[in-house]
């Protein structure tokens, strides 16, 4: 995706806005994750309303330790103790 104008004065008004409400403490890559927060790329927010469909539709996905025992297993890694 390329950049646009209008999304680049988008976040520097919000930068600007932040500063002005006592942020300037935050940094650059932080003002910039707060406000892709705020203003996520149409393919995130596609991506995430398919997710939430899927855990409505009662699909969870799997327990973080049977993927990772397979992901171990595909990669020849022993599990760290």
């Amino acid at each position: 995706m390329t950049t646009s104008e209008a999304e680049i004065d988008s976040f520097t008004q919000f930068a600007k806005g932040q500063l002005a409400q006592g942020g300037a403490g935050l940094s650059l890559d932080e003002l910039f994750d707060q406000w892709r927060i705020r203003h996520p790329r149409a393919e995130d927010a596609q991506a995430i309303r398919a997710s939430i469909r899927d855990m409505e539709g009662g699909e969870t996905g799997r327990p973080f330790d049977q993927f990772a025992e397979e992901f171990r297993r595909q990669n020849d890694l022993r599990e760290s103790t």
